[in-house]
């Protein structure tokens, strides 16, 4: 397979406001030196701060400039409840625009965004009031990204489990590339989440074809969202590669993979793991 660029989440999120700068670009440093091309980064690392916050935008951009580490990539704010809690939804628009301006701002090739979906019961899961429910949500967003000129990808969704059969809108490739194809934008495909919908890695990319923008690398073990490192879940990664392999993808190999609770002590061998990881997978 052709080998393919390196990225990762830099998986800041607790970065105090006042060790903003050391902290974005200590994280760079410790990527590019255990071997990444660029970085994935998290806005919601932004749209919390109250007051001006494009000063920290700045900061991010030069610590990116000073490392040659690109920011190539970023994640949109996420919420698990506005789908049961609408009075929330008002609070996270004004996050999603401001998350879009900071994409914008970064100048990042992707920005990745979510359809508000929910583990349904079958019983109750009705994929037409799904799909009008995540399109118009997501629509103003995708005409105000198209205004700043910030491409966009909607990632596919995990299944929460339960003793009875349930459904989530989007865990299935044909249902996000609907979603993908009505809004014009790009997909970006979770391994992870897909795996906790026992869905064929190598299928669901054939699917999904050249729609495929943005990767979430991960592994699970087919239950839980865990974001552990390939090899230390159930995914098929022959499989996974060889979908990959049979659509020509050639983006980023970028990772999303949790490390908040790792030591500092580990994290530099822990990222060389990484894309050890990544090099074997690219030989499959």
């Amino acid at each position: 397979m052709k080998k393919l660029r390196i990225s990762t989440k830099l998986n800041l999120h607790n970065c105090p406001e006042d060790k903003f700068s050391k902290c974005i670009k200590q994280g760079l440093i410790l990527l590019k030196n255990a071997g990444f091309d660029a970085a994935d980064f998290s806005t919601d690392m932004l749209v919390d701060i109250e007051g001006d916050w494009t000063p920290y935008i700045e900061k991010t951009k030069k610590a990116s400039v000073e490392t040659e580490m690109k920011i190539e990539i970023c994640h949109l704010p996420f919420s698990w409840t506005i789908c049961t809690r609408p009075e929330e939804i008002p609070s996270f628009n004004k996050k999603m625009y401001k998350g879009i301006d900071a994409a914008a701002l970064l100048g990042v090739d992707y920005a990745v965004l979510h359809p508000n979906t929910t583990t349904l019961p079958m019983t109750e899961f009705d994929r037409k009031v799904q799909y009008k429910s995540v399109t118009e949500h997501l629509a103003p967003f995708v005409e105000y990204a198209s205004k700043l000129n910030v491409k966009l990808a909607v990632e596919n969704m995990r299944l929460v489990h339960s003793h009875i059969p349930v459904h989530r809108y989007c865990q299935d490739p044909d249902e996000l590339c609907e979603v993908a194809d009505a809004l014009g934008i790009g997909v970006c495909w979770d391994f992870g989440h897909a795996n906790t919908c026992s869905i064929k890695q190598s299928e669901a990319l054939s699917y999904i074809g050249s729609r495929l923008k943005v990767l979430h690398v991960n592994d699970n073990n087919g239950i839980g969202d865990d974001h552990v490192a390939p090899f230390c879940g159930t995914i098929d990664w022959k499989d996974a590669m060889k979908g990959l392999f049979d659509i020509g993808f050639d983006g980023l190999f970028n990772y999303e993979i949790e490390i908040a609770k790792l030591p500092e002590a580990v994290k530099d061998a822990y990222a060389r793991y990484l894309v050890a990881c990544a090099h074997e997978m690219m030989t499959y």
